[in-house]
């Protein structure tokens, strides 16, 4: 389970698919408070793959975390701007993390590119990422004030009427990731792009998917057709399809025009297979959603020229993604391209990466598993007192005290709490619930997959709205 806690002003709707964007959208000098039942065995860890993990290393580890009691954090915390995030650990957690870490280590260095000839970064050295990704450090990157690359998207091999529609969408230079990824995407190789959220990794495909499609248009080589799309973008939910498809549609009516859908759970199904039997280029979909039309014969991939997987890492907890995957690569031709996007790359989803794809190249932005220069990280320690039992229910009531002492004692507008588990999202949304029982000075907003996607729409306005003086609003998600 992982509860977050956001201060934010005034919150874009694209923050709430993954918490990690939260470090990139948020106010300068907030502060993220990661809630730990364990914070000394964390530490330990953390020391340990400090000294053995190499520094030159993209999957080197960040340093220490500075670990703080919750009373003394309650005395650092009032009128302040700040990000909580409370982990809870579960049994066996860790363990991708902490064995064979040198076979990890070895495995990425030849593929791993820490720097292209696309970017320069100009900050400090790249530490890489933690062994242990839920507990960054509070080591800050200067990547936040240098988020553009010193090139030009004409330097970088964009054509004209790209570089245009990007204009028109008030991009002028191109993001550190997007410069990397530009000349190889282009070129049709399958890769990894990496990168933290907001970093831009969807133009980053998509703006050299576009210009290879038209001009295999203009060679004879390949068109839209029906129920036959040349592009597929498959994302772990909705709302991230949805995000991709306003990028397609913005890019497309801002010059560089290509027909784009989406496909998922929450519209008409008898609307997206008539749009569909119309033509697209690009479609988006979720795994269940694809896996449904590629079984009733809705869908041929006859016509794919590539195949991007937004947010791999989310994606290989889909009980539906390995079917999905599987399904995907028997169906397509052999030349297919395939993306890998991801703002977090694991062990084992790197290693079934590379075992099915072991020309891949990885592309890993300046920003990869680096916490925001914006944030400061502080490590609760909630383990409770020596001698008390250690069970996930003292857990759980340790962090949870925790959590309610500080919305009593340093109340900010809005708060987002991310769970790993609908069960503890429930938990968390009544705690609340019974720690505001007249709902005086709370507004508790539940957003996850076991509600209808009107009803997370209805939570989402809401949480945008501007709160109600002398009313904090809390949002209870999931972090996918």
């Amino acid at each position: 389970m992982v509860v977050g806690r956001v201060a934010v002003p005034n919150p874009p709707s694209g923050l709430f698919h993954n918490p990690s964007s939260a470090a990139t959208l948020i106010p300068p000098h907030t502060r993220l408070l990661s809630f730990s039942a364990s914070a000394a065995s964390s530490s330990a860890n953390r020391t340990r793959h400090t000294s053995t993990t190499k520094n030159d290393s993209p999957f080197s580890t960040f340093g220490r975390v500075k670990t703080q009691k919750p009373k003394t954090l309650l005395h650092r915390s009032r009128d302040r701007r700040r990000v909580l995030q409370v982990e809870e650990e579960e049994e066996d957690d860790n363990d991708d993390y902490d064995d064979n870490d040198d076979y990890y280590d070895n495995l990425a260095a030849p593929r791993g590119r820490p720097s292209h000839s696309g970017s320069r970064s100009g900050g400090r050295k790249r530490g890489g990422w933690d062994i242990i990704p839920r507990f960054p450090s509070q080591t800050k990157s200067t990547t936040d004030t240098n988020f553009f690359s010193l090139k030009s998207f004409k330097e970088i091999g964009c054509a004209d009427y790209i570089i245009q529609s990007l204009q028109k969408i008030f991009l002028t230079r191109p993001s550190h990731v997007q410069a990397m990824a530009f000349a190889p995407v282009l070129s049709g190789k399958t890769c990894v792009i990496a990168d933290q959220s907001g970093s831009g990794k969807t133009l980053a495909y998509l703006a050299p998917i576009i210009q290879r499609l038209r001009q295999e248009e203009q060679e004879g080589r390949s068109q839209s057709s029906s129920q036959a799309p040349r592009v597929l973008v498959l994302a772990p939910t909705a709302e991230l399809a949805s995000q991709v498809l306003d990028n397609c549609r913005s890019l497309s009516k801002s010059g560089a025009p290509f027909k784009s859908m989406v496909v998922t759970g929450g519209f008409r199904q008898k609307t997206q297979l008539e749009n569909l039997q119309q033509g697209v280029d690009v479609l988006i979909a979720t795994p269940g959603r694809f896996l449904y039309l590629m079984n009733e014969g809705f869908l041929q991939l006859t016509n794919l020229r590539c195949a991007v997987l937004d947010e791999v890492d989310i994606l290989f907890g889909d009980e539906d993604f390995e079917m999905a995957l599987q399904c995907l690569i028997n169906s397509s031709p052999v030349d297919t391209q395939y993306l890998f996007v991801t703002a977090t790359l694991p062990k084992n989803v790197f290693t079934k990466l590379v075992e099915v794809f072991p020309d891949c190249e990885m592309i890993m932005g300046p920003g990869m598993h680096r916490i925001s220069s914006r944030l400061e990280e502080i490590l609760v320690d909630c383990s409770g007192e020596d001698g008390q039992e250690k069970t996930p229910d003292t857990a759980f009531l340790n962090k949870k005290t925790a959590l309610l002492q500080l919305v009593e004692e340093s109340p900010v507008p809005r708060t987002l709490v991310f769970c790993n588990k609908i069960e503890t999202c429930r938990k968390v949304e009544n705690s609340l619930r019974r720690f505001d029982r007249k709902g005086n000075h709370m507004q508790v907003l539940p957003f996850h997959a076991a509600m209808t996607q009107e009803s997370r729409l209805a939570s989402m306005e809401e949480f945008t709205r501007p709160p109600s003086k002398g009313v904090s609003q809390f949002m209870i998600c999931t972090d996918r």
